[in-house]
């Protein structure tokens, strides 16, 4: 019997393609998930692809032009060989069909290629259903892709804790916070959301499938919207739709780990600090740094013996309270600065066995960075 048949162009199905390819499972012991599941319907194309973390799919709604469904059907197909195959094809328009059981032929100008599938059925499906997901929200794509740049980046890639390798989303009511540390560093924003429900919830998602999402987030001015259940998560943009486990565990509390009095508060040009950052950071043992803040300066030094030292300085826009030095590891520093989209930055000194803080100089100050200093014998 045969089943599935339609027209795509090169572009549209390289576009669903490269998004979906993202989730598949190269490794897996289980066949069917090292593949994309490929669903033929009436109203468009449906690509998916599914790994224990995460599922991606992309739809091409049918439009006559660039997708022209013929038959209905579906089939799974290895993704690497199907993705080198049609990446290399030269004319524009490509047909898909299934001739015989379980044998896809893809067929472009005079190249013709017949590969094996797997039985679409047996591939996971995405759950349905307001059951599924009671909860709702929306973000703007702009605001969103910014806030997973800025938190996401401090969150732990070691998987000894695996709770401190996801993002805790707090929510409540139409207030949303975002926070990730890895034990030396921490990252929080606070954004006000459209939600449809009243309800509160915290969740654990892992940041490598935040940052997939992040990529997808193209048209600034459209919003994402986010459904959560008890054990999933669920990011729905235009054409796209990104479901992710869920990371189990207690997150740990922040209450207590943000300095609330501090000696001193500088104001510093983002651009020069980080300039100044990169620079000292080179000759960093360790990638160790001390800032110096003193009367209209900042002063950067570093130093690793037998090869050199490293000293730098940017002047202050502010400084409010005493003079203070502090050693921290200016790869992470340099991570928070490239992350803040600001001209200017306020780091506040709380002692020094405190974290120093870290906000970009906005009005709302719904962000912000800690870092945590190192100790050293000098």
């Amino acid at each position: 019997m045969r089943s599935l048949l339609f027209e795509i162009t090169k572009d549209s199905l390289m576009n669903a393609v490269q998004h979906v390819i993202k989730a598949v499972a190269v490794n897996s012991p289980i066949p069917i998930l090292q593949g994309i599941n490929i669903q033929a319907r009436a109203d468009g194309i449906i690509f998916t692809a599914c790994n224990t973390s995460m599922t991606i799919q992309s739809t091409s709604p049918q439009d006559g032009v660039s997708v022209n469904v013929q038959r209905t059907g579906g089939v799974v197909i290895p993704s690497r060989y199907f993705y080198d195959i049609i990446r290399k094809l030269n004319d524009e328009l490509i047909v898909l069909e299934i001739k015989e059981q379980l044998i896809l032929t893809v067929m472009s100008g005079q190249s013709q290629i017949r590969l094996c599938g797997m039985d679409s059925t047996e591939f996971p499906s995405i759950n349905r259903g307001e059951q599924f997901f009671p909860n709702k929200l929306r973000i703007n794509n702009a605001l969103f892709r910014s806030t997973i740049k800025q938190v996401a980046i401090v969150a732990s890639t070691s998987e000894n804790r695996p709770v401190l390798t996801g993002v805790l989303f707090e929510c409540d009511n139409n207030s949303l916070r975002l926070i990730a540390t890895d034990g030396v560093r921490l990252a929080s924003r606070t954004l006000h959301i459209e939600s449809n429900t009243n309800d509160s919830f915290n969740v654990i998602i892992p940041a490598k499938n935040l940052y997939e999402v992040s990529k997808m987030l193209g048209n600034e001015d459209e919003t994402t919207e986010i459904e959560v259940s008890n054990n999933r998560v669920r990011f729905i943009v235009k054409g796209l739709e990104v479901e992710s486990a869920l990371i189990e565990g207690n997150f740990p509390s922040i209450k207590n780990v943000i300095p609330q009095f501090y000696l001193c508060e500088i104001l510093v040009d983002k651009a020069c600090l980080l300039t100044a950052v990169e620079c000292v950071t080179v000759l960093a043992s360790e990638s160790i740094i001390r800032l110096v803040a003193g009367e209209n300066k900042l002063k950067l030094l570093s130093r690793t013996a037998e090869i050199g030292d490293i000293e730098n300085e940017v002047p202050l826009l502010e400084l409010n309270g005493e003079e203070f030095i502090i050693s921290l590891n200016g790869k992470f520093f340099i991570d928070i600065l490239r992350n803040s989209d600001c001209e200017s930055v306020r780091i506040r000194y709380a002692g020094k066995t405190n974290p120093i803080v870290v906000f970009p100089n906005d009005s709302l100050m719904s962000t912000l960075f800690l870092i945590t200093p190192v100790r050293t014998h000098n």
